[in-house]
Order: structure tokens, then C-alpha cells, then sequence
């Protein structure tokens, strides 16, 4: 049996994570199971706890939250685990019913591209509508950004033939520090989820983008692992 695990060690915030993974396994098809951690278990014990669910057999993916009773473990969990975890931000705000819009953010790098191309897949085949988000900055804005429209139109068509190419993807392309637009156009899109590739190393100067998002973002945020390179299967 194929499930969503909802990781709660607090009763305060046990609806919000099973709401959201209620959310997503309808999306996946799946089933909730829940895990109830020890109420005031060491931050390594309950990691361990957690880690253990999620690498059983049938487990697609975890949900977490990451507020700050949480933080610790949760944060713990998502840098060890094979699989996708989602993490409910503290500034979460009412968790949606459904997952109906999902933000993509792509850096344009094939490692980045590799780890979510089955989650972008199983997205779309399910009806979900999903929006590709790439953020230039100063140093990576193409130098015909300025010149006739069909410029661009070439080169947001090649970005996706390369690193989404699915039917009925759209492609909003922004510029500036990437985990902040990230969270506006997470809010100016109304997506139910953001989806996150990201490398799980969290040294000073890595994960500048995933850290942004999840402090800074009001819906919850799935991080996908860049080395295992697949995501949850229908």
C-alpha cells in the first residue's frame, strides 16, 4: 500500500499536517498514515523516528512541519531523507483543501531539472496546473532580454523543451534574489505548494534559496532531493 506520511510530535499542529497530506495523497492517489512522535523526545531521537517511517516500503513522501517547536527535527528529517518532504513555513497560512496550482522554481541546471522531472510529470498527468518559476539575476539575464518579443518567446520555449518539457506547463520568468521571488511569485500565482529541488547540504552559503522560501513562504513547500532524482509515482 502506497502512503503519505504526516509526521506530528505536537497536538497543536496535528490538523494542518494531515490536512496537507490528506491534499496531497488525493493527488498521488495515496493514503495518509500517520506517525506521532514522543512529546519532549530529543531532537536526534525523533529525526530517527521519522527517518524510519519514511524509508518503509510504500512511503512516497512526509509532511512536516517546520515552525519552530518542530524546526530541529524537521530540518533534521529533510537533510537525510531519499524521499521529497514537505514543510508546513511558520507563516503557513490556512492550509488549502486541495492542490490545484503547484510553483516549480528551476535554476536551469540539469541536476536541479533531473530531481523534479517525475514530480512535474505526475503533476500534469493528474490535472494539476503547473507554473515553472526562473529567476535571473544580474549576471544571468540573457543579453537580448531588451529586443523583439519572439527573442523571448525562443528562448522560454527552449528553457522548457530542456528542463520541463510537459504539456500545459507555463513559464514565469523573474529577476532578482531567487528564494524572495520565489515567495512573491508563490503569492502573486496563488499556488497550493511550491516544489523544490535542492542538494540537502546546508553549509554556510548552500540552500539560500530553499532557506527563503521556507521562512518567508504562507503555503506549504515540497524539497525534493537532487541526488535521488525521481520523485513520488502515481
Amino acid at each position: 500500500m502506497r502512503h503519505v506520511l504526516a509526521v506530528v510530535d505536537d497536538v497543536g499542529e496535528a490538523a494542518d499536517v494531515s490536512g496537507i497530506a490528506e491534499a496531497v495523497a488525493e493527488v498521488l492517489h495515496a493514503d495518509v498514515q500517520e506517525v506521532h512522535l514522543a512529546v519532549g523526545s530529543r531532537t536526534q531521537d525523533a529525526a530517527t523516528a521519522a527517518l524510519h517511517e519514511l524509508e518503509r516500503a510504500g512511503t512516497l513522501l512526509g509532511v512536516l512541519a517546520g515552525d519552530a517547536p518542530s524546526w530541529a527535527t524537521s530540518w533534521r528529517v529533510v537533510r537525510r531523507s531519499t524521499k521529497p518532504v514537505i514543510l508546513l513555513p511558520p507563516s503557513l497560512k490556512m492550509p488549502h483543501k486541495t492542490i490545484s496550482r503547484v510553483l516549480l522554481p528551476l535554476d536551469g541546471s540539469p541536476e536541479a531539472a533531473a530531481a523534479v522531472t517525475e514530480t512535474a510529470e505526475l503533476f500534469t498527468r493528474t490535472g494539476v496546473d503547473l507554473v515553472v518559476l526562473h529567476v535571473f539575476d544580474e549576471n544571468t539575464v540573457p543579453r537580448f532580454w531588451d529586443q523583439a518579443a519572439h527573442a523571448r518567446q525562443a528562448w522560454e520555449e527552449e528553457f522548457l523543451a530542456r528542463h520541463c518539457a510537459h504539456p500545459g506547463v507555463r513559464l514565469e520568468l523573474r529577476s532578482g534574489v531567487a528564494g524572495e521571488e520565489v515567495v512573491n511569485a508563490a503569492a502573486t500565482e496563488h499556488v497550493d505548494l511550491i516544489a523544490l529541488g535542492w542538494s540537502q547540504r546546508v553549509e554556510e552559503g548552500r540552500a539560500r534559496t530553499v532557506r527563503r522560501t521556507v521562512a518567508g513562504a504562507d503555503v506549504p513547500v515540497m524539497l525534493i532531493p537532487v541526488a535521488r532524482c525521481e520523485g513520488p509515482s502515481p
